[in-house]
């Protein structure tokens, strides 16, 4: 009877270990149904270490209620952490933007050329034509003998340059608005002077016969016929004086297009010449070869 008891005994003390083991492999196994309750945490520690089967329930139930707790903590750690993520990502969006836009900027900072590269050659090839950065009261006051002074020649002579084409332009233009005469002025000239003769001519006439009229003794016939002989007179000289007149207004047509076309030819021609005294202006001025890309430099630093 008494073996048949401590069995028993035995045997229920077995139960109880493997329950709480039971137990707690459970708790660790499956974490989210030990915290599935929210509770208080009191009385937690009273459960297995009693041995009663209550006791043993009570335990559990506190450690689910504890766990529960635990849950809520690490949900809310867990939501920080996202928010703190989300704030690092957009503070790092931020920053990458911001990056971004500095370097757009900087990037559309136009890049300062440097002097050989606004000229087009380098500054040792103009050797002392650099002296065309003088200022203006440089130039404008420089003995003439000097390099500026030279220098500055060579400005004045392209300034007149440019004039003589402003002027070719006007001059031009005043040609197209006349009439191209048909025949030189010199030959309108000699064909005007007989026109000119004929008229004083006629005029001449005019005056006899009026003053023939004027004399108290005529007769009648005698009036009459000077009367005729006038009136023809005065017919002469009206067509003698308006062929003068044309020949006059021919005349004055050709000499004025003459005129203009010979100036347009003394322009164009020192036009032509112009290149060449420029550029023996500025050899005069300079101290190694000019070449096109020079001389094109240095009307870069006089602003031409």
């Amino acid at each position: 009877m008494k073996k048949t008891s401590l069995q028993f005994l035995k045997a229920c003390s077995l139960s109880v270990a493997l329950l709480g083991s039971v137990a707690i492999v459970a708790a660790v196994s499956m974490p989210e149904m030990a915290f599935a309750k929210s509770g208080n945490d009191n009385g937690g520690g009273n459960g297995g270490g009693n041995g009663g089967g209550g006791n043993g329930g009570g335990g559990n139930g506190n450690s689910d209620k504890a766990g529960g707790n635990g849950k809520a903590d690490k949900a809310d750690r867990g939501n920080k952490a996202d928010k703190g993520n989300k704030a690092d990502k957009g503070n790092k969006a931020d920053t990458k933007k911001s990056g971004e836009g500095a370097k757009s900027k900087a990037k559309a900072k136009p890049k300062k050329k440097d002097l050989a590269e606004e000229l087009g050659v380098h500054p040792s090839e103009l050797g002392a034509l650099n002296a065309a950065r003088a200022n203006e009261n440089a130039l404008k006051n420089a003995s003439p003998n000097s390099r500026v002074g030279r220098i500055a020649a060579y400005r004045d002579a392209v300034l007149a340059g440019e004039a003589l084409a402003e002027d070719l332009a006007l001059k031009e233009a005043e040609l197209a608005a006349l009439d191209e005469p048909t025949r030189g002025a010199d030959l309108i000239k000699t064909d005007l002077d007989l026109a000119v003769e004929e008229a004083d001519t006629a005029a001449g006439i005019v005056t006899d016969l009026e003053t023939q009229l004027a004399n108290p003794d005529l007769t009648d016939a005698e009036i009459a016929t000077l009367e005729a002989d006038l009136l023809a007179a005065r017919g002469t000289l009206t067509e003698a004086e308006a062929a003068e007149a044309a020949l006059q207004a021919e005349y004055d047509n050709a000499v004025a297009y003459e005129t203009v076309d010979a100036e347009i030819a003394d322009l164009t021609q020192k036009i032509e010449d112009q290149p060449e005294l420029e550029r023996s202006l500025l050899e005069a001025a300079a101290n190694k070869e000019v070449t096109d890309e020079v001389e094109a430099a240095v009307k870069k630093l006089l602003g031409l």
